[in-house]
């Protein structure tokens, strides 16, 4: 009776960070609307080129997996945190993110020359890697029919990764403002949890 209960708590925990994840997605988009044309392209073509490998050459799964050893081993020494932090910390894309901050604090990129580019297209790659796989993962460990867990892991963990990846894409460089990217969270989640409470209530 309990283990129902908590299966049906995680399907509504669910359901209320729905919003939040929609909010996620919008905010981001709205942030990456503000970089220059060659920025954004770097970033889609960088995505695009991890989901083509993906389904078409090879997932990189081992590499994955060996960046999860790397925080694993990191927390070790707080057990619950070790189990968690794998799938929550994209270190190829957080490695990413600090190369580009101190080779842009150098002067040396401006963010739109090739290597600029190039390496926000790896951030990309790296991040969609991390978000796919760890989905992936998460579904074939939930062996309950309509996989509650998956939906509620993958939820939390999908908002608290591109939340982090906003606040260190904010320190890393000019074009991406992480107060703006937070408000348009706020805002854009605030409408959604409104819309719906009107729709179940009629108010």
């Amino acid at each position: 009776m309990a283990e129902k209960i908590i299966i049906v708590l995680k399907f509504v925990f669910a359901a209320l960070l729905l919003p939040l994840v929609i909010g996620t997605v919008l905010a981001l988009r709205g942030e990456v609307a503000q970089f220059d044309a060659a920025l954004q392209n770097a970033l889609y073509a960088g995505t695009l080129a991890y989901v083509v490998m993906k389904f078409f050459i090879y997932d990189l799964d081992v590499v994955y997996k060996f960046g999860q050893s790397i925080v694993g081993f990191c927390f070790q020494f707080l057990k619950p945190v070790m189990n968690f932090a794998p799938y929550v910390i994209p270190v190829y894309t957080l490695i990413g993110i600090v190369v580009y901050a101190i080779i842009h604090a150098t002067g040396v990129i401006g963010g739109r020359e090739p290597l600029g580019l190039i390496l926000i297209g790896a951030i990309a790659f790296t991040f969609a890697m991390h978000i796919i796989l760890t989905a992936q993962d998460l579904y074939k460990k939930d062996t309950i029919p309509a996989k509650p867990n998956y939906f509620f892991a993958m939820s939390l963990i999908f908002i608290v990764d591109v939340f982090f990846m906003a606040l260190l894409m904010g320190l890393a460089g000019k074009g991406f403002s992480f107060v703006s990217f937070f408000q348009k969270l706020g805002g854009a989640s605030a409408q959604i949890y409104m819309a719906v409470f009107k729709q179940l209530f009629g108010v």
